[in-house]
């Protein structure tokens, strides 16, 4: 009986780790929590070498590497929402508040807005709400979403309080509203919360910006959302050193109540940005306490590993990486494509109805991730108010960066290691955080760089690096599709904490808002590397062209094939090709290419020396192009340009690229036990780039060819 159709669906105990990659000696913490009542849980540490357990898998195969003691493990709770909070602000006998507010989402229930010492001023559908000890002022009015409000607040003998809407479109008006009462309204000293009443509790889906409290003629508190963008602090301009701080990322680099369209780069017109978008969902850091914690034997090999818990009849993963260390290193180095796990973290497209999803539950994993929002979202998924998750993170559980749970990134990748392992390969692992945070020094040392099966997420620190490292005899060895396709960024002092800018063009699930391009973290514009002159096809030959998942298809070999430039990697595929066509089986849709795929195109910067070796042909029905190649609505059909290419070329410095240009590449290895055209074409790229005498430029790639 097939496995996934049986698999239980209870999950009691869950957990991630910080960090993600470590070097032999340094120690990882594991982040527990239990949801069926505390217990003690089984533990120990295993090498990964394949997650894909279903009937047509590559299976479950892990390696025994220390058993731990056992773990008590409680319940740690997960408290998604972002908010603000400045500590001990001066108490207020007369004064003004004002600040402004842009509500996202409004709902029957009130949602803070600000809260200080006893006083909460709340939004709902009905009105503005101010309420302190026994009182309240209520602002009838029917509040709208996307419209900026101005407010202000007399604290005093007598309350009072007026509310503006800013006139958006031609013929709206602006509103203004007030109320008053004859309690008098004196404030505490006391911390200052921007967004949620508490930690957890009436969270506020919108923007907030220019709070301003004035005592008579002087400030003594300007919180000024213009100041330091990037970071996770708020800036106090009263000279009273009340800085705040930020909780849980909210938006930054948004437009304010001052954009007008003039400008569209937060660096140029700080004011034009002096907003901060929360949201009653985000989690960037679930908090949780260590439950064990492991340092790893000098010793140990690199590789991928797990925590493996087990409480009553529950088993969870905890996946990590261990890197090599420099002096120490294989020439062999798989790539681990973490960017795009974090981009796609908890992703529940696949579980819901739509062009990606199948419905049916076929994992615990599955069924913990649909019954638990407060893991937080995927950047392909919307918040609550329907604006785009812009932020992923890895200090949370991640329920589809585990074995068990489909072959959509993390499993997928493991049919490479898997095949290394078969193979008797030597390779070290490393990880995009590890290449962005050091650069081209992560790969010091590696004559191969093997790619995961989906590396779609870059930064530019990474993709410098391996341009450079590729520039001086690196031999890469791209195995999948949609690589190298968004720019993203990391937060500078937190890494952990990813963000993506949807700008413009693109095969995406949401586009970000006008005017906010550009990337919170570091100020770059985000978007595709295409639309920034950085085509995929100027690094690895071939870039994305298509995507569909109605099922896979072949390989059909290609003139280019008969160069005697590539004549190494044909070695011996005879043996086991029928005919002209190779990968005509797979675990990832049944063919070799498949889900998306890479095309070669010299007009997007695919080199003119190039040999493309194969090309795919015949994909199903729903294998349709990129919508950022056409311009226009067109009806799909026999298209020429949706295919996936085999390339191979040489780089100058004696290195070179073999790509496959296709997500399901990896799931033809295994077929026939390891014995086929694709494994053997693999393993035959491999064999030559291991070896180290270096590839010789072809005469063809000069100016005078």
């Amino acid at each position: 009986m097939d496995h996934e159709l049986i698999a239980p669906f209870v999950k009691d105990i869950v957990g991630y780790c910080d960090p993600l990659s470590v070097l032999p000696g340094e120690e990882v913490a594991f982040k527990l929590s239990a949801y069926h009542g505390d217990g003690v849980a089984e533990a120990e540490i295993v090498e990964l070498i394949s997650g894909d357990d279903r009937s047509h898998g590559t299976g479950l195969i892990t390696h025994p590497v220390a058993r731990l003691a056992d773990v008590p493990v409680m319940h740690q709770k997960l408290t998604p929402g972002s908010y603000g909070r400045v500590e001990s602000v001066p108490g207020l006998s007369q004064g003004v508040l004002t600040f402004s507010f842009y509500p996202t989402l409004l709902q029957a229930e009130c949602r803070t807005l600000l809260c200080w010492a006893g006083l909460d001023i709340s939004v709902s559908q009905a009105g503005v709400y101010v309420r302190w000890g026994a009182h309240e002022l209520f602002l009838p009015a029917s509040m709208a979403t996307q419209r900026w409000y101005d407010l202000q607040l007399s604290i005093g003998e007598q309350a009072a309080v007026s509310l503006q809407r800013k006139a958006y479109a031609v013929g709206e008006v602006n509103e203004i509203i007030t109320a008053s009462s004859p309690s008098p309204l004196h404030l505490e000293a006391g911390a200052l919360m921007l967004a949620a009443h508490a930690p957890g509790e009436s969270h506020f889906n919108g923007r907030l910006e220019a709070i301003v409290v004035r005592d008579d003629a002087t400030e003594y508190l300007h919180l000024d959302f213009a100041q330091e963008i990037a970071s996770q602090r708020v800036v106090d301009l009263s000279g009273n050193g009340l800085d705040g701080h930020l909780f849980q990322n909210p938006t930054r680099g948004v437009c304010g109540r001052f954009w007008d369209g003039t400008v569209q780069r937060y660096q140029d017109a700080p004011e034009h940005y002096a907003a901060i978008h929360f949201h009653d969902d985000d989690i960037t850091d679930a908090g949780w306490s260590d439950s064990v914690g492991w340092v790893v034997p000098e010793d140990l090999k690199s590789g991928q590993y797990a925590l493996k818990v087990t409480l009553r009849e529950s088993t969870d993963f905890v996946p990590f990486f261990v890197r090599a260390p420099q002096g120490k290193r294989n020439a062999v180095a798989f790539l681990v494509p973490t960017a795009s796990y974090l981009a796609y973290a908890n992703q529940r497209l696949g579980l819901t109805e739509g062009p990606f999803g199948n419905p049916k539950i076929r994992y615990a994993n599955d069924a913990f991730l649909l019954a638990h929002d407060d893991v937080g979202y995927s950047m392909y998924e919307h918040h609550n108010d329907f604006s785009g998750v812009h932020f992923s993170s890895r200090l949370r559980p991640i329920l589809n960066l585990k074995p068990q749970v489909g072959t959509w990134a993390f499993n997928a990748d493991t049919h490479i290691s898997a095949w290394l392992h078969t193979i008797d390969q030597p390779f070290d692992v490393l990880t995009d955080e590890d290449l962005h945070l050091e650069g081209e020094a992560a790969l010091d040392g590696y004559q191969v760089v093997i790619t995961g099966t989906h590396p779609e997420y870059y930064s530019t620190a990474m993709r410098t690096a391996l341009e450079g490292w590729l520039s001086n005899n690196g031999r890469l060895m791209y195995m999948g599709g949609n690589g190298f396709y968004w720019r993203v960024a990391f937060q500078e002092d937190n890494p952990a904490i990813m963000e993506v800018r949807r700008a413009e063009d693109g095969t995406r699930a949401w586009i970000s808002n006008p005017g906010e391009y550009y990337h919170q973290f570091g100020g770059e514009y985000g978007g595709l590397w295409r639309r920034l002159g950085k085509p995929p096809n100027q690094l690895v030959g071939i870039g994305f062209a298509a995507q569909g998942f109605d099922g896979g298809t072949y390989f059909k070999v290609q003139p280019g094939a008969l160069d005697p430039r590539v004549a190494f990697i044909l070695d011996g595929v005879n043996e086991f090709a029928k005919g002209d066509s190779w990968g005509q089986f797979g675990n990832q849709g049944g063919g070799a290419a498949g889900e998306e795929i890479d095309r070669f195109d010299a007009s997007l910067g695919s080199p003119g020396h190039a040999v493309v070796i194969a090309s795919s042909e015949n994909h199903k029905p729903g294998m349709l192009r990129v919508k950022e190649e056409f311009h226009m609505m067109e009806p799909p059909g026999n298209d020429p340009k949706v295919r996936a290419d085999m390339v191979f070329f040489e780089v100058p410095g004696g290195g070179a690229v073999f790509s496959t240009g296709s997500i399901s590449y990896a799931g033809s290895l295994a077929h026939d036990d390891y014995r086929n055209e694709i494994a053997q074409i693999t393993g035959n790229v491999l064999k030559r780039f291991i070896d180290s005498d270096p590839f010789a430029m072809p005469s063809s790639a000069g100016l005078g060819a």
